[in-house]
């Protein structure tokens, strides 16, 4: 029972920092960069560095961060890098995660502990096994979209076209990651935001926890 109250209390204390920082969000390269900066702070405390939540708020501080160092409100080259879609995505990722906590409670990360004496209920395992290929569908299916939307017919083109050159998948991932830098940092960052954003991935990804 006290546990339980501490874990709530833990929960109403993270829902009212995340608040907080929602009600700050403006269409301000300053304000929008200290905003995301506290954003992320909160996140580290409670979510992995490859947890949807954090790869999501860094790509946004990454945006605001060029916003800033650049002087500027937008970035003509990137189409999601202007203060009024960072902010809406910045508040729309917050909503999501406060949502998340109210219905789920903060996230619990256990280290896994082997132990040979588990047996694994085969049933059980296939059955996961079955809707987790379902979801990757799905998220295959979006991770498309975001290249689609980001990258030029050429560039579409040259990254099938390294995905040709070998057929040891280490070899292609590093293809592909090499590729992807070649077409600037800005659009890498742009693919991430906008698959982090889809309503889907919140939805196929949770339902994977």
């Amino acid at each position: 029972m006290y546990y339980s109250m501490l874990a709530q209390e833990e929960k109403r204390e993270l829902i009212k920092l995340l608040v907080g920082i929602k009600s700050e969000i403006k269409e301000d390269r300053d304000i929008l960069k200290n905003s995301l900066q506290n954003l992320n702070g909160v996140l580290q405390r409670y979510y992995t560095i490859t947890d949807m939540q954090r790869v999501c708020a860094h790509a946004l501080y990454h945006n605001a961060s060029i916003l800033q160092n650049k002087k500027t409100d937008k970035v003509p080259t990137n189409t999601r890098c202007n203060v009024k879609d960072i902010a809406l995505d910045s508040r729309y990722l917050i909503e999501s995660i406060i949502n998340e906590v109210s219905a789920l409670g903060i996230p619990k990360h256990v280290k896994s502990i082997e132990d040979n004496s588990v047996n694994v209920n085969t049933t059980v395992s296939q059955n996961q096994e079955q809707s987790q290929n379902q979801h990757q569908d799905v998220i295959v299916n979006i991770l498309l979209e975001a290249v689609k939307d980001e990258l030029t017919g050429k560039q579409r083109k040259e990254l099938l076209g390294v995905t040709k050159e070998t057929t040891d998948p280490e070899e292609i991932r590093q293809n592909i990651f090499h590729k992807i830098k070649e077409f600037g940092e800005d659009v890498a960052a742009n693919i991430v935001a906008n698959i982090m954003m889809n309503p889907k991935v919140w939805q196929s990804l949770s339902s994977l926890l």
